[in-house]
């Protein structure tokens, strides 16, 4: 058995490659990325950050996947909370403006952010046990068929993927 002892320069030269591609990734995938939070963050409302940093809650995980960063969990760790709040900037401007006038205690929150994102990310196992507490409250909307007449309540997120009614099947346009 062969015994590979990395010299410290080594080290450095890999840890600087790995850094470089993990730029590079982040880069490559910008708008990817800031698509991603922005769908992520799309339930959370403005108003209701000030409590979300006063009780430490976090968005819900439902539908977000982070089995793209769970083999190099390592070089996540590089990811500062400056850059996950430029993240936010970009995606939900009215969310980082939010965040900053909650002054201290908004940045303390994003570093909070980051270690939970971090946890998950290094530990997914753990991911199907943990709770945000934070359910946003979806506006709901009551929608009417202009043949049937008949009504039905969904969540105004959802209404762009009415195009047909649920009881008699005529479109927008019928």
């Amino acid at each position: 058995m062969k015994v590979v002892v990395l010299s410290p320069m080594k080290r450095r030269l890999a840890k600087f490659g790995n850094r470089f591609l993990l730029e590079f990734f982040i880069e490559a995938m910008h708008g990817t990325i800031v698509k991603g939070i922005r769908a992520y963050l799309a339930p959370v409302k403005s108003e209701d950050i000030p409590e979300i940093i006063k009780q430490n809650l976090f968005p819900p995980l439902e539908g977000m996947n982070l089995s793209i960063v769970t083999d190099n969990a390592e070089l996540i760790e590089t990811i500062s909370a400056v850059r996950i709040m430029e993240f936010i900037g970009e995606a939900r401007p009215d969310l980082a403006t939010a965040i900053q006038e909650m002054g201290m205690p908004g940045a303390e929150y994003i570093v909070k952010l980051r270690a939970y994102l971090l946890d998950l990310a290094m530990h997914p196992e753990n991911a199907l046990g943990k709770s945000t507490d934070y359910k946003p409250e979806l506006e709901m909307a009551k929608f009417t068929c202009s043949k049937c007449k008949k009504s039905w309540v969904a969540k105004k997120v959802e209404a762009s993927e009415y195009d047909k009614c649920p009881f008699c099947g005529a479109g927008k346009n019928d």
